[in-house]
């Protein structure tokens, strides 16, 4: 990702570049009132132990300057993955703090 701030009577700040591109190319392909991204976002979400979100099974989209590429739709949320998440991890409140329950 490159980002700057381009000049002229209101400089503006940007961000261009391949990520950029593919999350253009990513909303541009989706459907009305979904998420969805990329194989390499999929990944990285799935990965991450605090990972609340659920996915439908891949689809190939033809993303211009990527060519085919693997989508993945969220399907569902947590509604509170806050919440889940402590109590996954066995944290209770202690003031304004968290504490590991014993």
């Amino acid at each position: 990702v490159t980002m700057g701030v381009l000049p002229g009577e209101r400089p503006m700040f940007d961000v261009w570049g391949p990520t950029v591109n593919l999350a253009s190319r990513m909303e541009s392909s989706s459907e009305p009132m979904m998420i969805q991204c990329s194989e390499t976002a999929y990944r990285a979400v799935i990965g991450d132990p605090a990972n609340r979100f659920t996915f439908e099974a891949p689809r190939t989209v033809y993303a211009k300057g990527f060519g085919n590429i693997s989508a993945y739709f969220v399907k569902k949320a947590s509604e509170n993955p806050a919440k889940e998440l402590r109590e996954q991890l066995g944290l209770e409140a202690c003031a304004g703090s968290f504490i590991f329950a014993a």
